[in-house]
């Protein structure tokens, strides 16, 4: 039923697109076929965090500034920048060129628009915001921010790569409001969704924008050129991986985003297929709580669950090589800056009859565990059963509500008791740049209504990590990291379950593909046959 209302709302953006944009005609010599992890449960960046819907966002949306290989910030719709000497005030100036898909300049007024829905979504945008005494356009490719007192990450900020991504949007396409999703999908960036050619819950499909005047500089990650390198990209959702493989292997398709472990052999084997990381850094696998809701509203449950969660068995569920899996109890990614162990020793410690005993004082009174199973992801469902036995095995009464992807999407929305169709607990998995550092960790941001499905709060983590944005040296940096992980494994609003490199495959007749954190799909070019 609610895939059902996810095509009527696709159809309906659909049309509402092409009142404005014609499609343009083109000579299409090649076309690059992506199989991403499951169905986009939405098209608007905005309202969902999943790694499919910034796959499709980055062909079509561009964003201020934006991260290269080596982690620094470069302009991307912003042409120059000043900052003033007390560091107060940001003047920014657009790219020349920049244009809408719908033949429109990209002005100042979209970007406050745009910057404005940002920070009503984003944890780390309320932050700035906060601190932003103007935001004001000066010409229509101008606009100053001026501050109330210093602040270290505006850049960081404004490029950032964890979901909510601070895109640039026409004003008139976000002028219904935050709550009202995106419907008219149309951005600066080098490609332009096609509805018409297009088959929710199977092909989305994006065209080269023809009018697309991007950087000069070479593409380095997601900085520089986002010239397209295909005609056409497709973006496939095919729920079984073997059928995904035999099309790989066919020459129907040419890239799976997020290959399935059982297939890694298959696939090494295989003449003309490259097997390999496409974002070479690890990943972490989590353990999600609803901190809403009974029992994991208190946080005694949460951390018994911690107590008995092994990592050894679960990092084995998605590599296929030994060496791509590890146990790393920081909440930062291990071997990042900020990586400690400060208060781990509570995560595996396996010490089954403290953590019945925690469950107990948590107040649970038997009513089911509702754990968020997707059927069409196969890493994360074996990994949804594990974490549901091990939650029996502290005596929770555990219901697996299986689903597809994008319908467990939406029912993690809800913020109802399990009896209503609420839920407890659900798996996932986050990219080493959402787990960087306190700025950026979307599982740890505790701001209450601006939080992660779970919606945890706690002022304490908050104001450590407030004053982490306003420290000055590494060193206290590191020091208010380590006090942050301490209060989040104190609070547990989720548990690492350990680290992993995520295998790719793909043609090897693909070139250019660029590798690293949130590696986009734009720049990858085909050989012809």
């Amino acid at each position: 039923m609610r895939n059902g209302r996810l095509r009527a709302f696709l159809t309906s953006a659909a049309v509402g697109f092409f009142c404005v944009v014609a499609a343009p005609v083109f000579a299409e010599q090649n076309v690059l076929r992506v199989v991403i992890e499951s169905d986009p449960p939405s098209l608007d960046p905005t309202q969902s965090t999943s790694a499919v819907v910034t796959y499709f966002a980055d062909l079509v949306y561009e964003p201020l500034f934006a991260y290269d290989s080596k982690g620094s910030v470069q302009p991307q719709l912003v042409q120059n920048y000043t900052i003033s000497e007390d560091h107060l005030k940001y003047t920014f100036t657009l790219r020349d060129g920049a244009t809408f898909h719908d033949g429109k300049p990209v002005k100042s007024a979209d970007v406050i628009a745009s910057l404005e829905r940002f920070f009503s979504k984003d944890s780390s945008g309320s932050e700035l915001k906060k601190r932003i005494k103007a935001l004001q356009t000066s010409d229509d490719k101008s606009f100053t921010m001026t501050l109330s007192e210093p602040y270290g990450f505006v850049l960081d900020v404004l490029a950032k790569r964890t979901p909510t991504i601070p895109y640039i949007y026409p004003a008139w396409t976000i002028a219904a409001g935050t709550g009202v999703p995106i419907s008219d999908h149309i951005g600066s960036g080098p490609y332009i969704y096609d509805p018409q050619a297009s088959r929710p819950g199977s092909v989305l499909t994006l065209r080269r924008n023809p009018q697309y005047a991007g950087r000069a500089e070479p593409q380095d990650l997601l900085a520089g050129s986002r010239k397209g390198g295909s005609d056409v990209i497709e973006l496939h959702s095919m729920p079984d991986s073997q059928t995904a493989a035999n099309a790989l292997t066919a020459g129907e398709v040419d890239f799976i985003s997020d290959l399935d472990p059982d297939l890694v052999e298959q696939l090494q084997t295989t003449p003309g297929i490259v097997v390999g990381p496409f974002d070479p850094r690890s990943g972490t696998i989590l353990l999600r709580f609803n901190s809403l809701t009974p029992p994991f509203n208190d946080a005694r449950a949460r951390r018994a669950v911690a107590m008995v969660t092994d990592q050894s068995q679960y990092f084995p569920l998605v590599t296929a090589r030994p060496e791509d899996g590890k146990e790393c109890k920081s909440i930062f990614t291990c071997d990042s800056p900020y990586t400690n162990f400060v208060g781990s020793d509570v995560i595996g410690n396996m010490d089954v009859d403290a953590a019945k005993k925690l469950v107990k004082e948590s107040g649970y009174d038997g009513t089911p565990i509702v754990v968020l199973q997707p059927t069409d992801v196969p890493n994360l469902k074996a990994i949804a059963l594990v974490a549901a036995q091990q939650l029996r095995s502290i005596g929770f009464n555990v219901e697996v509500a299986a689903s597809d992807w994008a319908t467990l999407i939406q029912r993690r929305a809800l913020k109802v008791p399990q009896s209503e169709g609420g839920w407890n607990l659900f798996v996932t998995t986050a990219t080493a740049d959402q787990l960087d550092s306190p700025l950026n960790s979307l599982p740890a941001n505790m701001n209450c209504e601006t939080s992660w499905a779970g919606w945890p709060c706690d002022k304490v983590a908050e104001d450590i990590k407030s004053a982490f944005e306003k420290a000055t040296s590494v060193d206290e940096r590191k020091k208010l990291a380590a006090d942050f992980q301490a209060r989040i494994l104190e609070v547990m609003p989720y548990v690492p379950a350990g680290q992993f490199v995520s295998l790719s495959a793909w043609s090897d007749k693909l070139q250019s593909i660029a590798k690293g954190p949130g590696a986009p799909f734009y720049g990858i070019v085909k050989k012809a046959d």
